[in-house]
């Protein structure tokens, strides 16, 4: 059988940061990150909701030591960025597959959260490229998760 997934990276250094309602307009994200960047820090995954009445929430990671120097920064210009609130949760971890084949591969996401949910696993924040599907999960449960995902698509 060809090899779909080629490695799977479990990280439990990030935490997750959400920014609730944003207004949802041009410029907006660009504004977010922009800051962020201004202000050092290294974005990783991140997610945008559909917007309600013009807003939206954004979420994205940071790793873990940055967890409360971003949540300051964050907090002064939460005016600025036009978000109403900022969230953060340091009990997730971030799962990466990684494969040429996964965006060619039917039900493979399918397979990946189907597992995760017999499992008893809750997945967050889902975010999939041409060769990655990125999630978060409860940290506690992060090792079985990769374990399952492993024995599912035959890694050792």
């Amino acid at each position: 059988m060809e090899r779909i997934i080629d490695a799977i990276e479990l990280r439990t250094d990030v935490v997750k940061v959400v920014l609730k309602s944003v207004p949802d307009s041009p410029g907006t994200v660009g504004s977010i990150f922009t800051a962020l960047g201004e202000g050092g820090f290294n974005v990783e995954l991140i997610t945008q909701t559909g917007a309600a009445k013009d807003l939206c929430d954004v979420a994205f990671t940071v790793q873990a030591v940055e967890a409360e120097r971003v949540l300051d920064y964050l907090r002064e210009r939460l005016i600025q960025l036009g978000a109403k609130g900022v969230l953060i949760d340091k009990n997730l971890a971030l799962i990466v597959l990684f494969g040429a084949k996964l965006s060619t591969t039917p039900a493979l996401a399918g397979r990946v959260f189907s597992l995760l949910g017999r499992l008893g696993i809750s997945v967050e924040t889902i975010n999939a490229g041409l060769m990655t599907l990125a999630f978060l999960v409860p940290k506690k449960r992060a090792e079985g998760a990769v374990k399952g995902l492993k024995e599912l698509f035959g890694l050792s």
